[in-house]
């Protein structure tokens, strides 16, 4: 019987641990991460394309979009969405990865804001204001 108990704490203990790394056939979290922001930003461009273009529909540019990004990275849609579900199993990592797309598209979106409001070359960048001269 005590042999059993322990048997079954030693398989209790296995069965719980769990490593953080992923298996051989799931991206890791760095290339996972960085294909999923280049998703999130292709689904953006689509949908703001649509807004221009309502001839366009988003779910087939999506998709060519996508194949792209797979392609770009050397990843397969399988591959993608087996790491997906992988990820998706595992909230602890998943929880990682999110904060590093977040950060990634936050920094990406504050450089394309700051570089729309560039500094004059000449370093003069407060308004001119004229004072009328009441005498003319």
């Amino acid at each position: 019987m005590r042999e059993m108990l322990l048997l079954l704490c030693l398989f209790g203990v296995v069965a719980c641990s769990e490593t953080k790394k992923p298996p051989a056939n799931v991206l890791g979290p760095e290339k996972f991460q960085k294909v999923l922001t280049d998703l999130i930003l292709a689904d953006a461009l689509s949908t703001e394309r649509s807004f221009k273009d309502t001839s366009l529909k988003i779910k087939d540019a999506n998709a060519a979009y996508f194949l792209k990004i797979f392609e770009l990275h050397g990843v397969t849609k399988n591959e993608f969405m087996r790491s997906y579900n992988f990820y998706l199993s595992r909230p602890d990592l998943l929880r990682v990865i999110s904060d590093s797309v977040s950060a990634v598209l936050n920094r990406e979106n504050l450089k394309l804001t700051t570089d729309t409001v560039k500094p004059k070359p000449n370093g003069n960048n407060s308004p001119k204001i004229r004072i009328r001269d009441g005498n003319k």
